[in-house]
């Protein structure tokens, strides 16, 4: 098992491995902004979760597309990181993003307000 200190070193690697792919390899409905927000490495390194939030499309179909792209994402993965094993990959949409912006929301109408 990894310790928490190479997990996170893992994370941010692996990370800018698949933005890079994705940039390169994937084409998403047009006005869409795709963000790749964090990833979680699981303690044995076998499984990474990456997040993403949307701007300008929907989460179904941005996920549709990277489901339907998941495995020549993973052999692309696996060909440019020297490391076995490779965490097998999946996405799933940031909804932590979705809290922070109603938090925002909420602080900026309570500011107006002038409760805050």
């Amino acid at each position: 098992m990894a310790s928490p200190r190479r997990i996170e070193q893992l994370s941010v690697f692996l990370k800018e491995e698949v933005s890079k792919i994705i940039d390169r390899e994937l084409e998403f409905p047009e006005g869409c902004l795709v963000t790749l927000t964090r990833m979680v490495v699981s303690k044995d390194s076998r499984y990474a979760t990456i997040f993403f939030s949307v701007l300008g499309g929907s989460e179904a179909e941005v996920l549709a597309v990277f489901e339907k792209n998941i495995y020549p994402i993973q052999q692309m993965l696996n060909r440019a990181v020297r490391m076995r094993p490779v965490p097998q990959i999946r996405f799933l949409p940031d909804s932590a993003e979705d809290r922070r912006e109603r938090v925002e929301k909420s602080l900026a109408e309570l500011k107006q307000k002038g409760e805050l």
